[in-house]
């Protein structure tokens, strides 16, 4: 994907149906065999509805606030959905946790189970809500052997996967102590440095943190450095007489976003879509550890590059302080380079889009806020935009924060874990054949748009 060219982008409006908190309308569909139960066009996911989309749709509406934590939770969750279902209905001989044995039964109370055990260890203030989703899943599945078989498999993906991320890095503390030079972030909050451990966290798929480290920030002082600085400065400011109507917009709608936002688009697109229980698992997990995995690589590069915000280089720049220039919007407590929102646009863009397509408009919500896009890729390239408008972000972060998503999204739909994941040889040809058609589309609608 080239982003050479830094024209900004335009919203499209060309489909404007408003849709439910923080959820797009759908793209293509592929027709697969052992759905569970699909859900219909338009269609609110709710108990009824497949069990994957259920229970991601119960963690994206409660997990409580920071996003590095929000995906974790996500990848452990949709993880063990993933290998619960798949232990029952797909290739139990490829799994993502080995040395699990599953018991068998009914999938919805297995894929249940896992959730409600992922969801109320790693979220035990809703455990009672969890608790209720849980109830009301299991009040469709009448075998009662069946159901106490599921519920076993269920639990044993659960605890596999809490025992597994157990120690993992995500309590760890790691002090951060500026060094105080030009161009070295330091914290814009009385609060501690937010999520400095995180890049010390075991990644899910990738094989360290550093895996696709992003190249330097221009240095302080260079021409390119000096671009985005003018940039920001004049395009980012609350006074802002450059930025249009549209940015402002942009900038205030993706500032609500956090670690769920990519999880609730692809809800929306999936729910529309009639796949299998399988294939609804694997979409899931591949989305959830692509983001997860980019919390954990764009914290590692944030916190090793610890690169200044646009507050602090306005502010403090050496040859032309403002110490009164302040951003659209409050600037978070973490270094910048690379970008957060953009690189879980990359990752979503990149996931959703080797699945669904990337054909079709839509119109998405976001705490009360409406913004309608012409598919994935240009609500990728807004939300990394966005941030820019905001005067939280140099251009160069964002255009890092995108290349890095998308490097590990690409990089997860190339592994092993959850490719497997079709029962029958017929099913998985005409996966393969759906796939290769859309990725054979994809490669060559591929725009070469570039954030501002």
């Amino acid at each position: 994907m080239k982003r050479s060219d830094l024209a900004p982008l335009r919203a499209s409006t060309s489909r404007t149906t408003l849709i439910k908190r923080r959820t797009c309308a759908a793209a293509i569909a592929i027709s697969l065999s052992l759905s569970l139960m699909p859900t219909g066009a338009g269609a609110t996911i709710d108990y009824s509805s497949d069990p994957i989309l259920f229970w991601n749709e119960r963690a994206a509406s409660l997990l409580p606030p920071g996003p590095p934590a929000q995906t974790r939770t996500l990848a452990m969750l949709n993880i063990a959905m993933h290998d619960a279902a798949n232990s029952i209905v797909g290739t139990p001989d490829n799994p993502y946790l080995t040395g699990v044995t599953g018991f068998g039964g009914d999938v919805r109370a297995a894929v249940s189970q896992a959730a409600f055990q992922v969801l109320t260890a790693a979220d035990p203030a809703h455990a009672a809500t969890y608790q209720l989703a849980l109830d009301q899943s299991l009040s469709l599945v009448a075998n009662p052997t069946a159901k106490s078989n599921g519920i076993a498999t269920g639990g044993a993906y659960a605890s596999a996967i809490i025992a597994q991320r157990t120690g993992d890095g995500s309590k760890a503390v790691a002090p951060y102590v500026p060094t105080g030079a030009p161009g070295n972030w330091k914290p814009t909050s009385p609060a501690p440095a937010a999520f400095s451990q995180w890049g010390g966290v075991k990644p899910f798929e990738l094989t360290s943190s550093n895996q696709f480290k992003p190249a330097p920030p221009p240095a302080v002082g260079s021409p390119e450095y000096a671009a985005a600085l003018a940039e920001v400065r004049e395009i980012g400011s609350l006074t802002s007489l450059t930025r249009t109507p549209d940015q402002t917009a942009s900038a205030l709608f993706w500032d609500a976003a956090t670690g769920v936002t990519w999880m609730q688009i692809g809800l929306t697109i999936a729910e529309d879509e009639g796949l299998s229980t399988i294939q609804y698992a694997r979409t899931f997990a591949l989305l959830s550890t692509g983001l997860a995995d980019a919390a954990i690589a764009g914290f590692d590069a944030k916190y090793d590059y610890a690169y200044w915000r646009p507050i602090t280089a306005i502010r403090e720049d050496p040859t032309n302080p403002d110490p009164s220039w302040t951003p659209l919007f409050t600037t978070p407590n973490h270094p910048g380079y690379p970008s957060a929102h953009s690189f879980f646009s990359g990752v979503g863009e990149t996931v959703l889009s080797s699945v669904f397509g990337d054909d079709e408009a839509f119109t998405m919500t976001i705490a009360g806020d409406t913004r309608s896009f012409t598919g994935l890729h240009q609500a990728a390239l807004d939300g990394a935009n966005s941030r820019l408008w905001g005067g939280i972000h140099f251009s160069t972060d964002d255009r890092a924060g995108l290349q890095l998503g998308e490097q590990i999204g690409n990089y997860v739909l190339a592994g092993k874990a959850f490719n497997a994941a079709v029962p029958e040889p017929t099913t998985w040809a005409m996966m393969l054949a759906g796939f290769g058609l859309v990725g054979a589309t994809l490669r060559g609608k591929k725009r070469a748009t570039a954030i501002a």
